[in-house]
């Protein structure tokens, strides 16, 4: 049954990031590369002062993704935590007993 739902579930993850891309993420983008190229237009400003501009610019947008990215990472390792169901109620000595004897079409 998993297996059934899993590529709906991908559907609407791949939808959602695509939406959240689309209606944030490059708005923050365009933001972020006109404040960069503000910084680098500065022609009174260090190197070091260009790219510690550069680096607050990019802040903004790095601090919307990281938690996007980490969830989402949570999200796709999700599945290969489930146990199997058939598994699930065997002792822990039994699981990989039973494993090799499935595998080897016992």
């Amino acid at each position: 049954m998993a297996e059934l739902q899993q590529p709906q579930v991908q559907e609407a993850v791949d939808s959602m990031v695509k939406s959240l891309e689309r209606e944030n993420i490059r708005k923050m983008q365009g933001l972020m590369f006109r404040c960069s190229t503000a910084c680098c237009e500065e022609s009174q400003a260090s190197m070091q002062q260009v790219h510690q501009c550069i680096e607050h610019c990019h802040a903004p947008l790095a601090q919307a993704q990281a938690p996007v990215t980490s969830e989402l990472e949570k999200f796709q390792d999700r599945p290969s935590k489930v146990p199997d169901p058939l598994t699930a109620q065997i002792p822990r000595g039994w699981q990989v007993h039973v494993t090799s004897l499935w595998s080897s079409g016992v």
